[in-house]
């Protein structure tokens, strides 16, 4: 017997929970829940779920909360080095020399920053006055896999340079401050974009200050570049 279209599906409450908390975490991402403010009803409502829904697995409001900022910090997928592979792969076949090539990388490095709006989020998390424990590892977790992440794009990048590091840092040590250089850039031209200059010119070509500086820190951790 086929279910009449006015009624509800009724779906397993593991599966309800799950599915509010990702409908969450997309209107987190997209702005239509605001920090401190996340209420269920918002989300039941894009869900097409009735209230009862909700709360019939969270016992109140700052129950959800409590939970969706651990399952957010959990699932922040700091991807910001997502897609940023075939690009690379562009700036090789393009046969740039190095030099124009860490430039270009830190154009798209600084870019994603920006357009990852879970790069701010767990900064937001992350200031919290009274964070749970879950929420503290979960963002250290994340800026770990970010870190590796990066530090095997630096190692290929290098590699296929023929440069090396000096003696004294490692490509992770790169990593690390390239990866800090680009959040407080990505940061202060969310907050303060009247500071960031945008007309530094390099050769033919103008690159974001970012671009520049990105490229002395190259310069002072790995060999002299030649020109």
């Amino acid at each position: 017997m086929s279910t009449s279209p006015s009624v509800r599906t009724r779906h397993p409450k593991s599966v309800t929970r799950a599915t509010i908390l990702q409908k969450a975490y997309e209107l987190y991402l997209s702005r239509e829940l605001v920090h401190g403010d996340e209420r269920l009803s918002v989300v039941l409502d894009h869900l097409g779920y009735t209230t009862g829904a909700g709360y019939q697995i969270w016992a109140n409001q700052a129950a959800f909360r409590d939970e969706l900022q651990v399952f957010i910090a959990e699932n922040i997928e700091y991807a910001t080095l997502s897609g940023m592979a075939d690009e690379i792969e562009q700036l090789h076949d393009r046969k740039l020399p190095f030099d124009r090539q860490v430039l270009a990388g830190a154009d798209m490095y600084v870019a994603s920053f920006l357009g990852r709006e879970d790069f701010y989020l767990s900064l937001r998390f992350y200031a919290m006055a009274q964070r749970p424990p879950e929420i503290t590892d979960a963002v250290v977790q994340g800026y770990e896999r970010l870190t590796w992440q990066v530090t095997g794009l630096f190692e290929n990048v290098l590699a296929n340079h023929g440069r090396r590091m000096k003696a004294n840092v490692t490509v992770l040590d790169l990593a690390v401050a390239s990866t800090a250089l680009a959040e407080g850039y990505a940061l202060r031209q969310r907050i303060q974009p009247d500071k960031i200059r945008s007309d530094v010119e390099f050769v033919d070509g103008k690159h974001h200050a970012f671009s520049i500086a990105f490229l002395g820190m190259v310069k002072e951790f790995t060999e002299e570049i030649q020109s």
